[in-house]
């Protein structure tokens, strides 16, 4: 064991009454796991923890980590996030957001390399040359803020961690924006499992987000006091391999392309002819491309014929025919749908409804 894994399980995480709920915290769920397949894609080893010391925790190693970053996660529907309102007084302990950024230093000190504030919205602060910030800043050191953001910020953390602060706050602490937005995020993020498994068409991302989604929200829900470091990492965490075996089990999935013959096999008892047929497998692809690029038009039919597909699934899952059950999806589709090619709404509607049954 390292210094900072003994610390891990000597460190009080912070309370909590359980399970949490609603949409605030879904979207820290959501960003939380966001941030963590970006770290994925660059290649680099971690471990992630959730809802721990902090809403979300990186570790820079999966087994015998010497670097500890963390990242507290708010959202905001509307306006900017200003020096005054990060060191706003509250009733907890620390009582500011930048003196709840700062407190984990407390117990893993040199170990610390940033504690983030992480949010969707923009930060309004002066920089150290005198420019102010503007939504394209995306990630801002502490040190590069201007003189007097800098006294109101050091004037709060006062309150709860008096000066001189090891490590100084110039070292540790970042403002930094996620693009995940606060309405709409497990859209977004299964645009980004796309993306992020585009190597295969076909691939059962709704299986894919559901499976990382539910391994997220079951280590942040777990109250369980840790006593050694493999209790913290198969309770709090998801380290690199786990998130590999995630997508490679998804990989594994068969796509609808590789059941084509079960969906022409339907085409065929409803009477369509071989061209029909060949038409109908063309879209599909087309469709599956298209998705996986996130192309516009894609995005939306997908979007509403799910919430087409919610609305009956219930009758849809008696049908006996695949066709009678995308018949039914299609008449609760939005009038506007309807303007698409009728092979490639019918194809939304088939990968919709293979997914649901196989995910």
């Amino acid at each position: 064991m390292t210094g900072l894994t003994t610390t891990l399980v000597a460190a009080k995480p912070r309370e909590k009454a359980g399970p949490r709920t609603g949409a605030r915290y879904a979207f820290q769920l959501h960003v939380s796991l966001s941030k963590v397949l970006d770290v994925h894609a660059s290649g680099a080893d971690y471990r992630a923890l959730f809802d721990h010391f902090d809403d979300l925790v990186l570790l820079n190693k999966s087994n015998s980590p010497d670097r500890i970053d963390f990242f507290q996660i708010k959202g905001k529907q509307q306006g900017s996030w200003t020096a005054s309102g990060l060191c706003a007084l509250s009733d907890d302990i620390p009582r500011t957001i930048i003196g709840k950024m700062y407190h984990n230093t407390r117990d893993f000190g040199s170990a610390v390399g940033a504690c983030s504030f992480l949010t969707n919205a923009p930060f309004q602060l002066t920089l150290a040359d005198g420019t102010k910030t503007t939504p394209d800043h995306i990630k801002i050191t502490y040190a590069s803020v201007g003189a007097d953001d800098k006294k109101r910020f050091s004037a709060a953390l006062d309150a709860d961690f008096p000066s001189p602060r090891t490590p100084s706050e110039d070292d540790v602490l970042c403002f930094e924006r996620t693009d995940v937005p606060v309405t709409g995020y497990d859209v977004f993020l299964k645009g980004k499992l796309v993306d992020a498994a585009s190597t295969k068409d076909g691939l059962a991302i709704t299986a894919l987000y559901r499976t990382l989604i539910e391994d997220v929200t079951a280590r942040a829900h777990d109250t369980t006091e840790c006593t050694c470091v493999s209790d913290v990492y198969s309770r709090k965490s998801l380290g690199r391999d786990e998130i590999e075996a995630a997508f490679t089990a998804a990989e594994a999935r068969r796509g609808i392309l590789d059941d084509w013959a079960v969906v022409d096999d339907a085409l065929k008892e409803a009477g369509r002819g071989t061209v029909a047929r060949i038409k109908a497998k063309t879209a599909m692809v087309s469709y599956l491309r298209d998705r996986s690029r996130r192309a516009h038009e894609a995005v939306v039919l997908a979007a509403d014929v799910r919430d087409a597909l919610h609305k009956v699934k219930a009758s849809a899952q008696q049908c006996g025919s695949l066709l009678t059950a995308t018949e039914l999806v299609k008449a609760a589709l939005p009038a506007s749908m309807l303007s698409h090619p009728i092979e490639i709404v019918e194809a939304a509607i088939l990968l919709e409804l293979y997914e649901a049954l196989n995910g």
